[in-house]
């Protein structure tokens, strides 16, 4: 009996000891493990109405003063996810004589008088050329809007090619809004009619999401570099607007 309750308490001994050193190593050598996870975002909702654009945040009912619908500026019905929701109508330079001096119609510069675009909310028209953009895709890849001027047409058959069309944005004043609050990117190109486009504001990579409103007022638009006897009559022309999507650089 001696004997086997020796070798009983020998035996506990043994397992105590051999058990003490596992928990030490246990300490300092901790398991580990991974739990995976997600989450899931789709590209928004593209607009297809314009927005006041001292605040893009502020959708609107999209009808001019005078009841018109967009003013067939855009059709917001075909908005697609990026797209544009609007551009101003129409620029008048008023009406002014025809020079018989190369120097002095090399001088001649003349402001925008009026711009035909909408009511924005405001309960009268705005007066400066607007333009809007809506970027949906959900890429953060940026845009840009450039701009090009076709020659002045006369109703005399006649046409003004060569002359200057000056626009000036400013990313510092009030005229450029995004609905993020990013920062955009304007330029001051000088168009020539009938010549090549230009970028007038644009969206760095990973900026420009939402939508995004241009104004300028039109003590900033000029029209100038015109020739000569130029023919009495009544010339038009447009602005021809371009959304691409991806920014200059």
């Amino acid at each position: 009996m001696k004997k086997s309750l020796s070798s009983l308490v020998l035996a506990g001994a043994l397992l105590l000891g051999a058990v003490a050193p596992v928990t030490a190593n246990a300490a300092t050598t901790p398991s580990t493990g991974k739990t995976t996870t997600s989450v899931e975002f789709t590209a928004p909702d593209a607009p297809t109405s314009p927005v006041n654009p001292t605040d893009p945040t502020t959708p609107l009912d999209p009808k001019t003063p005078d009841g018109g619908d967009n003013g067939g500026a855009t059709d917001p019905s075909k908005a697609g996810k990026l797209a544009f929701l609007y551009v101003s109508e129409g620029i008048n330079f008023g009406s002014h004589q025809s020079v018989t001096d190369k120097a002095a119609a090399a001088g001649q510069s003349f402001k925008a008088q009026t711009v035909k675009t909408q009511d924005f909310g405001t309960g009268t028209a705005n007066p400066n050329l607007v333009t809007e953009v809506s970027d949906a895709r959900g890429t953060n890849a940026g845009w840009e809007v450039s701009v090009s001027a076709s020659d002045l047409t006369g109703d005399n058959g006649s046409s003004i090619t060569g002359a200057s069309i000056q626009l000036v944005g400013d990313t510092n004043s009030e005229f450029v809004k995004n609905s993020a609050g990013d920062t955009i990117t304007a330029g001051h190109p000088t168009l020539t009619t009938g010549g090549d486009g230009a970028v007038l504001y644009s969206a760095a990579a990973g900026t420009g999401a939402g939508i995004s409103a241009m104004q300028i007022a039109p003590d900033d638009i000029t029209l100038g570099t015109l020739p000569v006897n130029v023919k009495a009559g009544t010339y038009t022309g447009s602005l021809n607007w371009t959304l691409g999507d991806t920014p200059e650089g």
